[in-house]
């Protein structure tokens, strides 16, 4: 096995600077394990473990390719693999630290986050009896609102292997900094959600939102990793993820396609969803804020001379 070369000089190609940057989300990723872990231990929580040891099993299948040379010598694979990897490991840690922050059982603000709609001239219920009156957009909108998981593999799989992988490695990044953003704020600004909010029944199913209260009230101590539920009112996590989502996609053949997709995402998140539009309003905010930082910290010039391995054609490391 060779050493790798190192040479001196500016780090200028982002595809390569992608292959190593990806660790600093897996940092992340074992922060939030962390914090989950002594959360659950001191707070005398349990789990399903074998819902455990799927997750874990998920990752290592996509992991273990790459103990074969070939594979981790293959830019596309390697990125792809890995990106997967770090997506399984990281949606569990997130999911599990979002329960156990509606568990804090805080103060609801759901009054004024309503009042803040009216302020704003937006009318819920309104729009919720409009879309009754028009069966097909409001069934087109849900479509486009449950496809936010789809198109979040389709992109991790489409930026890997087509080769694009500075563009996979920034939305990795930008989507676990929203998802970690998005819980924090739903600590600080806790809210049941307008399905509840506005008693709206027999419409939706608000069973999906049945471990919200039993969280709340201490009824419910066990993380059920397969069975874990959309609980984060504000800021919107599906609204900062159309934003995300069609920005992974920008200056691609598939843009069009995505950016009218995701609109269609963000306009059915109040009703679909069951947000306040301050809830979509602050998804985008947080997802647009992430953005601008993120692009401004890529701008910062780098200094002369920083060491980086040098690359076969293929673009991994020789």
């Amino acid at each position: 096995m060779q050493s790798a070369r190192v040479a001196s000089f500016p780090i200028q190609a982002p595809g390569l600077r992608a292959a190593f940057h990806l660790g600093d989300t897996w940092t992340l990723t074992w922060i939030v394990i962390g914090i989950d872990a002594i959360w659950l231990i001191a707070g005398g929580w349990s789990m399903a473990w074998r819902d455990v040891a799927v997750a874990a099993s998920a990752v290592a299948a996509f992991m273990a390719p790459l103990a074969i040379g070939r594979y981790r010598r293959d830019l596309r694979i390697r990125s792809t693999l890995r990106a997967a990897a770090l997506l399984i490991a990281f949606q569990a840690a997130a999911a599990t630290l979002s329960y156990l922050v509606v568990s804090t059982n805080a103060a609801l603000i759901d009054a004024q986050l309503a009042a803040a709609d009216r302020a704003l001239g937006f009318d819920w219920l309104a729009l919720n009896v409009w879309l009754i009156g028009h069966q097909h957009v409001q069934a087109t909108l849900r479509l486009a609102y449950c496809s936010g998981l789809l198109q979040l593999v389709f992109v991790v799989l489409f930026l890997g292997f087509s080769a694009r992988p500075a563009r996979l490695e920034e939305f990795m990044r930008l989507f676990i900094m929203a998802t970690l953003l998005v819980v924090l704020l739903s600590g600080l600004f806790p809210a049941a959600g307008a399905w509840k909010h506005y008693a709206i029944e027999g419409q939706f199913d608000l069973s999906s939102l049945s471990h919200f209260e039993l969280l709340r009230d201490g009824r419910m101590r066990e993380i059920p990793l397969s069975r874990m539920q959309g609980l984060i009112s504000v800021p919107s996590l599906h609204a900062a993820m159309a934003v995300l989502l069609a920005y992974a996609m920008r200056r691609t053949v598939l843009f069009p396609l995505f950016a009218a997709l995701n609109l269609a995402m963000l306009a059915s998140t109040p009703v679909d969803g069951g947000h306040y539009l301050v809830d979509l309003l602050a998804g985008v905010a947080s997802a647009v804020s992430l953005i601008a930082l993120d692009r401004r910290r890529r701008a910062r010039p780098v200094q002369p001379g920083t060491a980086m391995p040098t690359c076969n054609r293929e673009g991994a490391p020789s």
